[in-house]
């Protein structure tokens, strides 16, 4: 099969379609994303870089231009909402044993380190240049045009558009994302320099922590973002109707009577919030397919596959869907395969792990959510060991479950996609001569702990 240059068009210029861009440009591919916004920003407050994506930020150079509003945690706890500490995690040593930072940042500053890559890289990106209609035929380019009436030619359309997508509704108009429950979240940040001077909040911030406060219909989650400055909140809460859209300008006597039976600690940051949005939290799919009959239209992130957000990874798992589809689409660039072939792949590896992060996010939110009574006592129990440092086999904190620490944020999409490669070009997994064990195999079980690894924490960006 003869080389093929392919140029991809990239609709949406947000996390997920900026970090698709930087592993097609890394992938030797032609990238030009269109952006319906009149600037290049993201909204919202802090996200969670886990080490299934910081890997990528630190491999990608995103990391170094981020820098020191990259914050590292020192440990995580979980409490009843009463403030009673039930289980407790040492985030160091889930990084040291899979060999990668657990990052938080604020979603402006991952947004720009991403922008800055992509450019540098060679992504043309246009802002102003929302699509309004797409067509796409066999053995033709894509064409789109967009609402200024620009008109743009390209071998592939990436979907990166978000849950509102203009390409998702074009392929599958049927599809609408749902609000699966009646629950949504408030999210606010406020500055440690206000909850300093508190005598009872600022017990809460003599460590770098993530606390998570468990109620009935109702969590908090907590973390420092933007280098320490900043103290991030998501209030995940439950409204007698279901919400499908942002809603701004709530009442704050509202929000602040949803918390108020929570530990006086965290309900006096709680009090500092002078104004909030509630997000609603919106999923999509799973879906039959992710592509045109053709093969030439594909989605990725939100627009494919949208997810509640009580385990970090709405805005990962787009990063890892650009990571997998540039490592494919890179193969039809030399020859390997053709651009059905690597499609149809990145759906059939794709897929199922989006489906079972879906699942997994609601069921954490699920356990997060639990009523007084004897599977709230259950889950408490399964994860009390923790407090006493001992070893678990099984925990009902996912954050340090070793079967969900491995699963997901021990992933590592880039090699999940050169094994998928390996088999579908050569019939079988690349192994090593003599012994027959495959590479991805030999760091699962051994290459993990032999590996020469640093022994300082990950202290600074990029740094492995």
């Amino acid at each position: 099969m003869a080389n093929q240059h392919i140029h991809v068009g990239i609709i949406g210029a947000g996390i997920g379609g900026l970090a698709a861009a930087i592993s097609f440009r890394r992938a030797g591919v032609d990238v030009t994303i269109l952006e319906a916004a009149d600037e290049l920003l993201e909204i919202g407050a802090g996200i969670q870089m886990t080490p299934n994506v910081s890997v990528l930020l630190q491999k990608w150079g995103v990391a170094d231009v981020i820098g020191d509003n990259l914050v590292q945690i020192e440990e995580l706890n979980m409490r009843r909402k009463d403030g009673t500490l039930v289980g407790h995690t040492e985030i160091p040593i889930i990084e040291r044993a899979l060999g990668r930072p657990w990052w938080l940042v604020h979603r402006a500053h991952l947004h720009q380190g991403l922008a800055a890559v992509a450019t540098q890289l060679g992504a043309a990106i246009h802002i102003n240049s929302r699509v309004v209609s797409l067509e796409y035929q066999e053995g033709s380019e894509v064409t789109l045009e967009t609402q200024k009436g620009d008109t743009y030619h390209f071998d592939l359309c990436v979907g990166a558009d978000g849950v509102n997508s203009i390409v998702r509704s074009t392929l599958f108009p049927d599809i609408k994302p749902d609000a699966k429950t009646t629950n949504c979240a408030y999210r606010a940040i406020i500055p440690y320099d206000l909850i300093r001077q508190d005598p009872i909040a600022k017990e809460l911030i003599q460590k770098l922590t993530m606390e998570v406060w468990m109620g009935h219909n109702a969590y908090i989650i907590t973390y420092p973002i933007s280098g320490g400055e900043t103290f991030n909140l998501v209030l995940s809460h439950h409204r007698p109707e279901k919400v499908y859209s942002t809603q701004t300008n709530v009442s704050i006597k509202e929000m602040r009577d949803v918390y108020k039976e929570f530990d006086p600690r965290i309900k006096r940051i709680v009090d500092m919030i002078t104004e909030t949005s509630r997000w609603p939290l919106l999923v999509t799919g799973p879906l039959q397919s992710w592509s045109s009959p053709q093969k030439n239209v594909v989605l990725m992130g939100d627009a494919a596959h949208s997810m509640v957000n009580h385990m970090a990874q709405g805005a990962a798992t787009s990063m890892e869907d650009g990571a997998f589809l540039a490592k494919c689409v890179g193969a039809v660039t030399h020859g390997k395969l053709s651009l059905r072939e690597a499609i149809n792949l990145y759906e059939l590896e794709r897929m199922p792990k989006a489906f079972m992060k879906q699942q997994v996010s609601f069921l954490n939110g699920a356990i997060w959510h639990l009523p007084d009574g004897p599977k709230q006592q259950a889950r408490d129990a399964a994860m009390a060991p923790s407090l006493e440092g001992k070893y678990l086999v099984r925990s009902s904190n996912l954050y340090d479950d070793p079967q969900t620490v491995l699963d997901i944020y021990g992933y590592d999409v880039e090699a999940h996609a050169e094994q998928a490669l390996a088999r579908f070009v050569h019939g079988r997994e690349a192994v090593y001569p003599g012994t027959g064990i495959a590479p991805y195999i030999e760091d699962k079980y051994m290459g993990w702990f032999s590996k020469c690894r640093p022994n300082d924490r990950y202290s600074g960006a990029g740094k492995l």
